[in-house]
């Protein structure tokens, strides 16, 4: 028997869909023989937790994205030390692991902080956290010629 192993995210896009499912067909069956005003309020509490499950989902799936776009990229994806607030820039700077594009990658950009001797992750004087070296972000800046990356010190 030939059997796909499902992802978190497909299992919890699954089980929303159901939730989802569920709570149409129990306003659809609540409906049957009440009154108007009882379908109304039934329909409006199983609407408030469909939008719940949706957003849990949602809010999930998200957090399981931010691994995904962070795996594989020789231990530069551990956000455990990061605030929301933190995460939340390297998102609004759309943060990847791999740039596309092999001239723009962390390493050749001004705001680069290299990796201190023994690891593998730099630093960004933008964004918090573990930066690799061939990531990229849309603040990346070239450096100018004879320009050298500006090593902030640890304070």
């Amino acid at each position: 028997m030939n059997t796909k192993k499902q992802t978190r995210k497909e299992f919890l896009t699954d089980a929303s869909k159901l939730g989802v499912a569920a709570v149409i067909g129990g306003t659809w069956l609540s409906a049957c023989g009440s009154s108007s005003e009882q379908s109304e309020n039934y329909s409006q509490k199983d609407d408030d937790a469909t939008m719940a499950i949706q957003q849990e989902a949602e809010a999930e799936i998200k957090a399981e994205s931010r691994i995904d776009d962070l795996a594989g990229t020789d231990g530069c994806n551990d956000l455990s030390g990061l605030t929301e607030r933190e995460i939340s820039m390297r998102e609004q700077l759309e943060y990847i692991a791999q740039s596309e594009d092999p001239k723009q990658v962390c390493k050749n950009c001004r705001f680069w902080q290299p990796a201190q001797p023994g690891d593998n992750c730099g630093g960004c004087q933008l964004i918090k956290g573990p930066i690799h070296p061939n990531a990229w972000c849309k603040s990346w800046m070239a450096l100018a010629a004879g320009e050298t990356q500006n090593v902030v010190e640890p304070s």
